[in-house]
């Protein structure tokens, strides 16, 4: 049965916690979900949620449909004028969840594998998106050198669930990543911004690779572009100088989907 939670509920402050702050999202080692498709998708995909937090309205068009799905976790009824304190959204539908993270996974690249390596990606939209974007074509796993926090509501939101379902990992370094590359025989492509760069649409991705994506203002850093194999650039108009890196890894995915599917 659901309880009554008012604004000092520790419950729903909790939640405006986990919504500010990377640092306590990582010390309790949970997150928060806000709206009706996202908190469902969470539950679908495995991920064990520890409170609901439910509008009177949201309660009435969606709580039985949670209930059903998770019915083993806490479930409070808030005010609409919480609902709009805590919310990260503008257009909050009175649905929140407060979840537990995701354990880490081990994987490493293997000879073969589509994979990705995002280094110093710091907007959560764009990490979001392409977590979104490599669920949709495929990939082997993601790899993550120092960017922004995979658990940030907008991060989540963007990737559309897909955080739920991919392989993730957070590398400490990036040289272990480059010794098991290079010791399964799978190439590092870095994509740069050089027309001197090998043409993307012109390197052969049959044999899988790992692509590198660079921060959105500097790019790779020129240490991680020499260690690379392969240098790959990304075909555009004379008077464009850049994509954005979502977009740039969206293209690059595609790419290696299609030599996939071409095999």
């Amino acid at each position: 049965m659901a309880q009554q939670a008012g604004a000092n509920n520790k419950t729903v402050k909790r939640f405006a916690s986990l919504n500010r702050s990377r640092a306590f999202r990582e010390k309790n080692g949970m997150f928060p979900l806000e709206g009706f498709r996202l908190v469902s998708d969470a539950v679908r995909s495995g991920i064990r949620l520890s409170a609901l937090l439910l509008t009177e309205n949201a309660a009435e068009q969606y709580g039985d449909a949670l209930r059903d799905a998770a019915p083993a976790q806490q479930t409070f009824l808030i005010a609409e004028s919480t609902a709009r304190e805590i919310a990260d959204t503008e257009t909050a539908q009175g649905v929140f969840a407060i979840a537990e993270m995701l354990p880490e996974t081990d994987i490493l690249p293997q000879a073969g594998d589509r994979c990705m390596m995002l280094h110093h990606v710091q907007d959560p939209s764009n990490l979001g998106a392409i977590l979104r974007t490599a669920e949709a074509l495929g990939t082997d796993g993601l790899y993550l050198y120092h960017c922004c926090d995979l658990y940030n509501p907008k991060t989540i939101r963007s990737s559309m669930g897909a955080l739920f379902r991919i392989a993730v990992r957070r590398l400490p370094d990036t040289e272990c990543f480059f010794e098991r590359c290079r010791a399964v025989g799978l190439p590092t492509c870095a994509a740069v911004v050089d027309r001197d760069a090998q043409l993307l649409g012109s390197f052969d991705f049959t044999g899988g690779a790992a692509v590198l994506i660079g921060n959105e203002g500097n790019g790779l850093p020129p240490e991680i572009t020499a260690a690379c194999s392969d240098r790959l650039t990304i075909p555009m108009s004379p008077d464009s100088n850049s994509l954005n890196a979502a977009m740039a890894a969206g293209l690059f995915l595609w790419e290696m989907r299609r030599a996939s599917a071409a095999k």
